[in-house]
């Protein structure tokens, strides 16, 4: 019974997390934002912790992970991994959403298995309860006693990044497999041993293939330098830590290579503006609370004058109790080589916080693709290690220990009473004196101590985890749109608009253009634009040539239509347009019908999304490209612009007929009565491969952004797939190491004879 307590604990509080999806079949999708988007949701009653949470019109749950998880679920059950999502930006790599994780075992499993909602929902829970499991292995294996390797579990579980984003699943490889790295890092480092760095590795690979790239990174960054601190203080063992590194480092990036590779794939032909967001987040960067907001978000969450971002993006960090532990591990620990390191590896993390260190940060490649502020992962990683460490020196020693805990307390007490009434301060209040109440009695009744030690971090964090990442009825989303329904189908078309944003007045910036794009695809539409974490390169010209300059928000990420009346929009087969406002369009568009507040407009002027053009211009530059197709003599029912290549064309016409179109394979049977191009109005990305009557053919940059294939007289069977070789090399490659590496760790030493 002794044994299973941690698991029970750990089972207990994902039950109090998860017990909606367990018995009510509820989700972890942000309906309750859909339902505000589309003016449905209802008043809730506030219960007894307010929600302090701010009201969030694009979250990434609702917005992006449905139709992604569709897409990926629906070609596992086929038997195929569909990498290519059509219903955003004319069409983009699937992996260009760093929340997805394709690659990632438990991901290809459990959405192979059932369907997307459902996998969606059990792959957090069960990451969930092992991210405890996983840090109380760690700690168990570092010599920290049960209480303190449990309570340590609860604050992984529970601390701020997990509480603000598990549902959005950037998490979920770094959450589990991250400790069991450090935990094999250590033991190898220990012994002297290879075999468990190669495990170590292999943990890591699974860290890259089921995080976000960013904190991937970051971690692989927070082991190198341990083990080249402990390079730097063991001389003699200089020489296995240089191997015993190059295997680690080594393993973990060729298990983790297939994410590797499509990251890399999606930043060199994607867009992404480095520190456009940089105002949002450091408005006040030398605020006296700045710092101390972000680390110890419950006490101080920043708001009004110190806003921005910082409400969604740097609160809840760490609970009272588990703040003031780490404290006096770091305090108590700090003679200790390793306890030492955390307490300055975490230090040093907190300068993200400052600006000019973020704006120094923003120019590394790679480590730019997100805010700096993503570094506090690695905070929240070193600051459960300390906890852990300073609840066995508080048991080891309470006499020590209260004097400094006292005075730690004291100083929050301070800055809650400065922050008073800014934040949720109640919450961190009943936190601070359960902790207090805990330290009283460690000397004298340790197990109430530990009973109020826990109830002080679950009082402190399990509301604002539940508060951030709230089930709800999935009903809304099989909710059918009459608007949509009534259109016809057949025929593949584009839209553009919204179904409905709720007591919104239309904005000059497009954000909620853009934001209806994501609402028509989770309905199945297929859209011009959209929000996204990297839009791609092609897209991103498409749609500032459109605009006529705009159009292009949010670090490059969020593409809209500002300015309908460009007749490129007829080049994408942007067929309808959908406004939740009164709104006057141009000549080109007419009214199909009204559907409560939704008016939906037909463009008269659309062309089909294949076309055969018997007419090709050859544009060396972009700009000659958008000079021919804006000209006043250019017809796109006829004439097509190259970038790569001008091959023969004659007039005559012809006929296209689509035999298939899945997400990332299309057929079509062309008639051509002369030599033309195929013109798919589809988004030209690196990957995609065509077959002229079942042999390879090259794919041309038609139009600035789509995919062109040169068709001779006759009847031709066209075939276009999209195979990243990113992908196809990352998989082989991921798989040769992860072979190796099962196969290197599984052998036997042989006996001395």
């Amino acid at each position: 019974m002794k044994r299973a307590l941690p698991y029970l604990v750990f089972g207990a509080i994902s039950l109090a997390c998860f017990w909606r999806f367990l018995f009510l079949g509820w989700t972890l999708y942000d309906v309750r934002s859909l339902e505000g988007h589309l003016g449905t949701r209802t008043p809730e009653t506030p219960g007894w912790f307010a929600a302090h949470r701010p009201p969030v019109d694009r979250g990434d749950t609702i917005l992006l992970l449905p139709t992604l998880h569709r897409i990926y679920t629906d070609g596992l059950h086929h038997g195929e991994l569909r990498l290519w999502n059509p219903t955003l930006f004319c069409g983009y790599p699937l992996y260009n959403d760093p929340q997805i994780h394709p690659f990632y075992p438990p991901n290809l499993i459990l959405h192979a298995l059932l369907p997307a909602r459902i996998a969606y929902d059990l792959n957090v829970l069960l990451h969930f309860f092992f991210a405890g499991a996983a840090m109380y292995w760690l700690l168990r294996g570092s010599g920290r006693s049960d209480a303190a390797a449990t309570l340590g579990g609860v604050l992984w579980m529970l601390l701020g990044y997990n509480t603000l984003w598990v549902s959005t699943g950037i998490l979920m490889g770094a959450s589990v497999f991250a400790p069991l790295a450090l935990l094999c890092l250590q033991k190898g480092i220990a012994r002297r041993d290879f075999k468990p760095l190669a495990l170590g590795g292999l943990c890591q690979g699974l860290v890259i293939l089921g995080s976000h790239g960013q904190h991937a990174l970051h971690l692989m960054i927070f082991f190198s330098v341990w083990i080249l601190v402990s390079w730097i203080r063991d001389r003699e063992a200089r020489p296995f830590l240089l191997k015993g590194g190059a295997l680690f480092a080594g393993s973990a990036l060729g298990v983790g290579m297939a994410a590797i590779l499509t990251q890399l794939d999606a930043a060199m032909n994607g867009l992404r503006v480095s520190g456009a967001d940089l105002p949002l987040h450091y408005s006040t960067p030398w605020h006296p609370l700045y710092i101390a907001g972000a680390a110890l978000g419950k006490v101080c969450a920043p708001t009004g004058p110190l806003g921005g971002l910082q409400r969604s993006e740097f609160t809840i960090y760490a609970g009272v109790a588990g703040t003031l532990l780490a404290l006096l591990g770091a305090v108590r620990g700090f003679r200790d080589p390793w306890t030492r390191f955390l307490a300055i590896f975490s230090a040093a993390t907190l300068l993200v916080f400052v600006k000019p260190v973020a704006e120094v940060l923003l120019q590394i490649p790679f480590l730019n693709l997100g805010m700096p502020a993503r570094w506090v992962y690695v905070f929240g990683f070193c600051l459960t290690l300390l906890a852990a460490s300073g609840l066995d020196a508080l048991l080891e020693d309470p006499a020590k220990s209260w004097r400094l805990l006292g005075v730690s307390a004291a100083v929050c007490l301070v800055v809650l009473a400065i922050q008073y009434g800014r934040g949720p301060w109640v919450e961190s209040l009943i936190g601070l004196a359960l902790a207090g109440a805990w330290i009283l009695t460690a000397r004298r009744a340790p197990r109430l101590s530990l009973a109020l030690c826990f109830a002080a971090t679950l009082v402190d964090l399990l509301p604002d985890f539940v508060l951030f990442n709230r089930h709800a009825d999935p009903a809304p989303l099989a909710r059918p749109v009459a608007a949509l329904d009534a259109l016809p189908s057949g025929e593949p078309w584009r839209a553009t608009g919204g179904l409905r944003l709720a007591g919104v007045a239309p904005r000059e910036d497009g954000w909620y253009f853009s934001i209806g794009n994501n609402l028509l695809a989770l309905h199945g539409a297929e859209a011009v634009m959209g929000y996204e974490a990297i839009a791609p390169q092609t897209v991103v010209d498409y749609c500032l040539a459109i605009n006529g300059g705009k159009g292009v928000m949010g670090s490059g990420r969020v593409l809209a239509v500002i300015n309908p009346d460009s007749p490129l929009l007829d080049l994408a087969n942007m067929k309808y347009y959908f406004m939740p406002w009164p709104f006057e369009l141009g000549p080109r568009f007419k009214k199909v019908g009204v559907w409560g507040p939704m008016t939906v407009y037909e463009n008269t002027a659309v062309l089909p999304r294949a076309t055969l053009a018997s007419r090709a211009l050859l544009a060396p530059t972009e700009q000659d490209a958008y000079a021919a197709l804006l000209s006043p003599g250019f017809d796109p029912r006829t004439t097509v612009v190259l970038q790569g290549g001008l091959p023969r064309t004659a007039e005559g016409g012809g006929t296209i007929a689509w035999t298939s179109r899945a997400s990332d394979r299309l057929e079509l049977q062309v008639d051509a009565k002369a030599d033309s191009v195929l013109v798919v109005s589809d988004t030209n990305y690196p990957g995609w491969e065509a077959e002229l009557d079942g042999v390879a053919t090259p794919i041309l940059r038609a139009n600035l952004a789509f995919r062109g294939v040169a068709v001779p007289a006759g009847s031709h069977r066209v075939v276009m797939k999209f195979r990243p070789p990113s992908a196809r090399n990352g998989l082989v490659l991921s798989g040769i190491s992860t072979i190796a590496l099962l196969a290197f760790c599984g052998r036997r030493k042989r006996s001395p004879s």
